[in-house]
C-alpha cells in the first residue's frame, strides 16, 4: 500500500466564511472541503495575515473545525514567502486584477512557501495565480 502524502493547503477566508451548517450548495461544498481536509492527512497553512482574515470571517462551523485541526496538529504556522517581484508581476495585469492580487497576496505568499495549492471560491485569484505560475 502506498504511503499517503500530506499536502500543505492554503484555505482562503471566503471558504471559512461560507462553510456554514445550512444546506445551501455553496455552504455544503465549503463545509465538505473542510471536512475532507480534516479527515485525511493534509494540513492547512496559516500565516499571521491569513489568521487575521479568518478571525474576521469564520462561521460557527469553521470555528469548531479549526479547533479540531489544532487539536490534531494539522495547522502549519508559516511566515509565507515574501514576493519581491510582486510589482513586476502586477505590471502586466489589468488594474482590477492588480487590486485582487494585492488584496490576496498573503494567500499567494503562503502557497509559494507551501505546496502551491490555494482552496478558494474566488475565481479572480485563481486566474491571477495561474498567470503568476506561467
Amino acid at each position: 500500500m502506498k504511503a499517503k502524502r500530506s499536502v500543505l493547503l492554503v484555505v482562503d477566508a471566503c471558504v471559512a466564511q461560507s462553510a456554514g451548517e445550512t444546506e445551501h450548495p455553496v455552504s455544503c461544498c465549503c463545509r465538505n472541503a473542510l471536512l475532507s481536509i480534516l479527515g485525511v492527512c493534509h494540513r492547512v497553512v496559516m500565516t499571521e495575515a491569513i489568521q487575521d482574515e479568518w478571525n474576521h470571517h469564520m462561521s460557527r462551523f469553521t470555528r469548531k473545525w479549526f479547533r479540531s485541526m489544532v487539536a490534531r496538529k494539522k495547522i502549519h504556522r508559516s511566515e509565507g514567502m515574501r514576493l519581491s517581484h510582486l510589482d513586476e508581476v502586477c505590471e502586466g495585469l489589468p488594474t482590477n486584477e492588480q487590486d485582487g492580487l494585492r488584496k490576496d497576496v498573503c494567500l499567494i505568499e503562503a502557497a509559494c512557501a507551501a505546496d502551491g495549492i490555494v482552496v478558494t471560491r474566488d475565481d479572480v485569484i485563481v486566474g491571477i495565480w495561474q498567470k503568476c505560475q506561467d
